[in-house]
């Protein structure tokens, strides 16, 4: 009997094997080959990342009891990325490994525990709900933070450049300016625009990765930051007039805008779905700590002539190191290697799954292939999961759309009803009103206004004075920082639904209690909720800035990763950066105006207005995406599966 079922799964497999990989093919079991470093189409968007290199290992087939051997004939750039070799060696590589166990998925072990009666072993995949036989392994935490930590320096970047700016600015209008055309001699206007200028670069950099982000891909677009990063650092420190200053915060900006366009998508593409939600979290703060570490440096530099200078160029080494790991480490996230692949016939190119298949293995810590055992939980994970980035891929593929065909379709709701691609049509449809909500909400809730009036908030309350200020700077840094971390665990346990509106619910809270203060101040009242006003005033400051940062601040960013189609992914979350960038130039521009005619008790109260609005909008609108795949958001707001 056991024979009998012996038999009957290792011809299931070859049966299954020859289908899908016929001999002579690609992927033909028996061959012996060495992958070439040139990748066949050159210069190509899909080359295989610095991984092939390290997966060139002969092992053994179970059983064989041959060992490994070299000598195997090498690959032109012409020929395909495998080839076959020699039809009796009975050595695997671990492409080939790769081909069988996790593009193939080897029906032997399912096979047998059916005829055990296992149902679960035995359960056929279905892209619609994933592999129900599959159990998921521990998660590899050194690839996982190293998937993070490149995208999350692109945010400390940004939050370092917000913070070296505070203390630019002091610089640039003070007596250690050290250039003749700053100090006394930089007006209000100028002033705007040094503060200003990395704003605007950012709005050109997001419009860019709209129009072209699909074409240079994510591991790409992340180089594209870091060289941006460096090349605006260095612009800044040797700026020698005021236009070259504001051209050169303008080249940074290009590279905020671009990396906080792929950060978030690089993030939710490549990390476990258990962890995705902390991992993107966590980039907020790293914005938050590159801040904190911009506060620093300004108060270090605060006597330095041309201090300004060097705080700026503080940027450029932490860009080396994001453009380092991804040359070194980083690979390119699989959804986008199979979403941008080039067909063979209706079929992927199988080069393409070759290597969409070794940075997911690469993404999941699983790097050594030698005596590997096929039925071990963290293979049979990585198959399920390949197979539903395929499924998935093959759907986006299908439906992805030009930039007129986005804008005609998507914005104006053209085909939404069709059978033909109106799924991912709703589904996108659905995540815009959810991103470029949260978005807008980020800004216009009164972040600005509150951190403009922190320092006046402070001097009420005795925290007056310029060194004091500067560290004042850096402790309510400081419990930014650690009011982010506090939410992390927080984010796939609870959800993200619950800390939005926890959240918001606190800050709108803190605005009315805000308001209040600002206007027994100016009537001369001096107690409020049982203590002097100005002490109310920090208590409020204090609240409304943890009950951002366990909310907007890092949620709003991920759920904008997560809820748009791979399909229209890039498009769709270049729009959410436009309207985040967009809203918050347009609040620093009409801010003035609105203090002037409400002043402080009233900017406080609108903002606790949109506030309201904002809680609504949440309640009403943004859905629970903890602990579910990409796939499977995307269903739920196609309307599939309800």
């Amino acid at each position: 009997m056991r024979l009998s079922r012996l038999h009957r799964a290792h011809s299931a497999r070859s049966s299954a094997r020859s289908q899908l990989y016929p001999p002579g093919s690609q992927f033909s079991r028996g061959t012996a080959v060495v992958v070439s470093n040139a990748h066949p189409c050159g210069a190509s968007l899909h080359s295989p990342s610095p991984s092939v290199k390290s997966m060139r290992v002969f092992h053994r087939r179970k059983g064989s009891g041959q060992s490994s051997a070299p000598g195997a004939p090498s690959i032109s750039d012409a020929s395909p990325l495998l080839a076959r070799a020699n039809s009796g060696e009975s050595y695997e590589t671990s492409d080939e490994f790769l081909a069988r166990v996790v593009l193939q998925a080897d029906v032997a072990p399912a096979a047998e525990e059916a005829e055990e009666g296992n149902a679960a072993g035995a359960a056929e995949f279905d892209p619609a709900v994933g592999d129900t036989g599959t159990s998921r392994p521990d998660i590899a935490m050194l690839a996982t933070f190293l998937l993070f930590i490149f995208p999350a320096i692109g945010g400390l970047l940004f939050g370092y450049d917000i913070g070296a700016t505070s203390g630019a600015l002091t610089g640039l209008k003070g007596v250690h300016a050290g250039v003749s055309w700053a100090g006394s001699n930089l007006t209000p206007l100028q002033t705007g625009l040094v503060a200003s200028g990395s704003l605007y670069g950012a709005l050109v950099g997001s419009t860019a990765v709209l129009l072209r982000g699909n074409a240079i891909g994510r591991r790409q677009e992340l180089a594209l930051a870091a060289l941006l990063y460096i090349g605006g650092s260095v612009c800044t420190y040797f700026s020698n007039d005021f236009a070259s200053l504001v051209l050169s915060r303008g080249l940074y900006g290009l590279g905020i805008g671009v990396a906080m366009h792929v950060a978030p998508i690089y993030i939710a593409e490549t990390a476990p779905p258990s962890v995705r939600g902390a991992l993107v979290g966590a980039k907020e703060a790293f914005i938050v700590a590159g801040i904190l570490l911009g506060y620093s440096s300004s108060y270090l530099l605060s006597g330095v002539d041309a201090g300004w200078r060097i705080g700026y160029a503080v940027a450029t080494p932490l860009a080396g190191i994001l453009l380092a790991g991804v040359a070194l480490w980083v690979p390119e996230s699989p959804r986008y290697t199979l979403l941008t692949a080039e067909m063979d016939g209706a079929d992927v190119n199988a080069d393409a799954r070759l290597t969409a298949a070794q940075d997911l293995a690469k993404l999941r810590g699983l790097k050594s292939y030698s005596g590997a055992d096929a039925n071990d939980p963290a293979w049979r994970a990585l198959a399920s999961e390949m197979r539903e980035t395929e499924a998935g891929a093959q759907v986006a593929r299908a439906n992805t759309l030009s930039i007129g065909e986005f804008f005609s379709q998507v914005l104006r709701g053209e085909g939404a009803d069709s059978s033909n691609g109106g799924a991912n049509i709703r589904a996108t449809r659905s995540a815009l009103k959810i991103g470029l909500g949260l978005m807008l909400f980020q800004q216009i809730t009164g972040q600005p206004s509150v951190l403009y009036y922190a320092s006046d908030i402070l001097s009420s309350a005795g925290f007056s004075g310029g060194g004091v200020a500067q560290l004042v700077a850096v402790g309510l840094g400081l419990f930014k920082l650690l009011a982010t971390a506090s939410s992390l665990p927080f984010i796939d346990s609870a959800g993200r639904r619950p800390l939005l509106l926890l959240g918001v619910g606190g800050l709108t809270g803190a605005l009315v209690l805000l308001g209040f203060a600002a206007y027994s101040m100016s009537s001369g009242v001096t107690t409020l909720v049982g203590m002097p006003v100005a002490y109310a005033s920090v208590g409020a400051l204090l609240l409304y800035v943890a009950s951002y940062q366990i909310s907007f601040g890092p949620i709003s960013w991920l759920i904008v990763g997560e809820v748009f189609p791979l399909a229209s992914r890039n498009a769709a979350l270049a729009c959410a950066t436009l309207t985040n960038f967009g809203s918050n130039a347009v609040v620093a521009l009409v801010l003035p105006a609105v203090q002037s005619s409400l002043g402080e008790s009233g900017t406080y109260f609108l903002f606790a207005t949109f506030a309201v609005a904002a809680w609504l909008f949440i309640q009403s609108s943004v859905p629970e995406t903890k602990g579910k795949t990409l796939e499977e958001i995307e269903r739920e707001l196609g309307g599939e599966g309800q």
